[in-house]
């Protein structure tokens, strides 16, 4: 199996409004209009959601994957968003052009690689077992039944 086959794949396990696009006959290419360069004409990949407005300038020509929600439950609000991951290239940004994860992290975008995105996930298995876990007991102790 080819590495275009196994991330189609996966995309079709974990991204069903990419997998719908990529049911349509999608064109290879797609053309963005900018204020500097005109009309550019490039390569769309197969991840992309296909959405590009007007960009003033080329380098901001960004492709964009579909939004990955993560909630979290509360009692008096149902589920509540925690963050947004979304994949992301810039293929004519002058200092980066790499394929990443934009995630929402309080109030703000950051662009992250893999490993970047790994840590990211680390920290927080690291903030359950330590600090949030701690405020756990605390509270169970507190509402007078610690297990």
């Amino acid at each position: 199996m080819t590495e275009d086959e196994r991330a189609r794949r996966f995309v079709a396990r974990h991204f069903p409004e990419t997998t719908r696009l990529l049911a349509e006959d999608r064109p290879d290419t797609v053309t963005v209009p900018t204020g500097d360069h005109g009309d550019v004409t490039l390569p769309e990949p197969f991840w992309c959601l296909g959405e590009h407005e007007f960009e003033g300038y080329r380098e901001d020509i960004e492709h964009r994957g579909e939004d990955v929600v993560l909630t979290v439950p509360t009692p008096c609000h149902g589920e509540v968003k925690f963050t947004t991951l979304t994949l992301v290239q810039r293929p004519y940004s002058p200092t980066d052009q790499a394929v990443k994860v934009t995630a929402e992290l309080d109030g703000d975008w950051h662009d992250l690689t893999s490993s970047e995105l790994a840590a990211v996930a680390d920290t927080l298995v690291a903030l359950v077992v330590g600090p949030i876990h701690g405020v756990i007991e605390r509270l169970q102790l507190l509402e007078g039944n610690a297990s």
